[in-house]
């Protein structure tokens, strides 16, 4: 199959939706002939901040020398995005190749493994094949029964927990952190930002339950030298320092700093300058606690000024929530329909929620919403969802020709 075959293909599976289990994760693994358990790895799981956490651990593992592989969810753009050895994404002649082997391998399994039980797999054996000395693994939804907790890490992390897919992880912080802390295993030390105090009860019991050493990063990093901005990301820049002082003991902290100043993480408050005087802010928050960073940074950037705001979210989202903080900084709302198979939430609904005063219009796609937004003086937001996040960039990168819609 060539890549545009393969990724339909895979593409295809998320038709099965999202199956929380280890069963066919496990059963993929032993049928792939490599020695997966000998990755170094570092985990990752929490409700925000585990993308930018990520990729600060492996921006400062490559200025360290150490050749790194990252696997991350969802792409913005391309599928080619989610698995990366030194910074570069997987090739389409990798992917076409490895999703070849696979659909052969499962073809006559009773029960198909997902998309992200498959993108999981593969991920860990391309890099195997490439022998990276450390690979950096982001948690795709909970954490106890995701695909990506068969491995045996070097080092667990866990970014700030919320509330976030409440109706598959549970409806409190407690229920939440339980899922979270499923990735804590006997005798690797666990590194957690500093919590609520019901996540950090559990994420302490579950450590002393199985022998995991935990501490709590609760002071941040002296330094504001950090490329990705807002007071949000200097904690999770903290506490990749931490993970990876853990993973490499003799590390320098210098050479630590090195690598926050200069890593780079799409629509995490991601600005293009439109003209002389306006810009393009593009940011993936899709919660509460995201949005509530969001308009932070925000304020600490422009002040007072007000954006005009694309805006679309999935069904499941705290709307309420999220909107109540958008509307802090916003002057006029224009609520879009990605492109993506995930339910969106109902435009009445979503009208429902922001202030009378604040002006509520519909495009029905986003090339439609940037250009009505462009048409209007101010600067420009578009958040919500990483869904919308990343059909914008690639309308804004010139890329829509190879933007791939997706919804895990």
């Amino acid at each position: 199959m060539d890549y545009e075959k393969a990724i339909k293909w895979l593409y295809d599976r998320q038709d099965l939706g999202i199956k929380l289990g280890l069963e066919n994760i496990r059963k993929l693994i032993r049928s792939i002939p490599k020695e997966i358990d000998q990755l170094p790895i570092i985990h990752v799981a929490g409700t925000n901040g585990k993308g930018s956490t990520c990729a600060f651990i492996d921006s400062i593992l490559r200025h360290c020398g150490k050749k790194t592989g990252l696997f991350t969810s969802p792409h913005l753009i391309s599928f080619c995005e989610r698995i990366r050895v030194n910074g570069k994404p997987i090739s389409e002649r990798d992917i076409s190749k490895r999703i070849n082997d696979i659909k052969t391998l499962v073809n006559d399994w009773n029960e198909e493994p997902t998309f992200f039980e498959i993108t999981t797999a593969l991920a860990l054996e391309y890099f195997v094949d490439e022998k990276v000395e450390a690979a950096v693994l982001e948690v795709g939804l909970g954490g106890r029964l995701d695909s990506t907790n068969i491995v045996k890490p070097k080092v667990c992390v866990i970014t700030p927990i919320g509330l976030d897919h409440q109706h598959i992880l549970g409806e409190s912080i407690s229920e939440i952190a339980k899922e979270k802390a499923g990735i804590i295993k006997s005798g690797v030390p666990v590194i957690s930002s500093h919590q609520h105090e019901e996540a950090r009860l559990v994420l302490e019991t579950k450590s002393n339950e199985v022998g995991a050493p935990i501490k709590f990063i609760d002071e941040l990093l002296a330094t504001e030298n950090i490329s990705l901005k807002g007071k949000h990301q200097r904690e999770n820049a903290s506490l990749a320092v931490a993970a990876v002082k853990t993973f490499l003991p003799n590390i320098k902290t210098k050479d630590c700093l090195k690598g926050i100043c200069t890593t780079t993480w799409r629509g995490r408050f991601e600005q293009f300058r439109q003209d002389s005087k306006f810009d393009i802010v593009v940011d993936g928050a899709h919660n509460r606690e995201g949005a509530l960073a969001l308009v932070s940074t925000w304020k600490e950037i422009y002040g007072e000024k007000k954006g005009i705001v694309i805006f679309s979210a999935a069904a499941n989202k705290d709307l309420k929530s999220i909107i109540k903080s958008l509307s802090e900084i916003a002057s006029l709302i224009i609520v879009t329909d990605p492109d993506t198979p995930r339910k969106l939430a109902d435009y009445n609904e979503i009208c429902r929620h922001f202030p009378k005063d604040i002006d509520v219009r519909k495009e029905p796609s986003v090339d439609k919403a940037i250009e009505l937004a462009r048409t209007l003086k101010g600067h420009i937001l578009i958040a919500g969802s990483l869904f919308l996040v990343g059909e914008a960039l690639a309308i804004i990168d010139n890329k829509r020709q190879i933007f791939e819609p997706s919804d895990q």
